[in-house]
């Protein structure tokens, strides 16, 4: 039974991808998206840097002021900071010299 329904999933999002790109098709909107991007790519890989260094402690502080109305929305942020933090330095692995890249 759960078989069949793994296969009616995949032929849906198959038929859900196909009217996307036939929306993309129609549209330039995404190759509007692209140049943007190839434009400003200087900007955008700043921002997503600066992202990936400090949104974790963007997400603990949220932690400690979310604590004070509900401690089970702060102890998940706390976690999700904690997972940040791991991830973002060397994706987990220990770092040799105490080095990797990062911004």
């Amino acid at each position: 039974m759960n078989f069949i329904c793994i296969i009616k999933q995949t032929k849906m999002a198959k038929k859900g991808k196909k009217i996307v790109k036939k929306i993309l098709d129609k549209t330039n909107i995404d190759e509007k998206i692209i140049a943007n991007i190839d434009e400003n790519r200087s900007l955008y890989n700043k921002i997503l840097c600066y992202t990936k260094c400090y949104g974790g402690y963007l997400l603990a502080v949220g932690a400690g002021c979310t604590f004070g109305a509900n401690i089970w929305w702060g102890l998940g942020l706390l976690a999700a900071s904690a997972g940040w933090a791991y991830w973002a330095t060397c994706k987990g692995r220990i770092c040799k010299g105490g080095k990797c890249k990062n911004c």
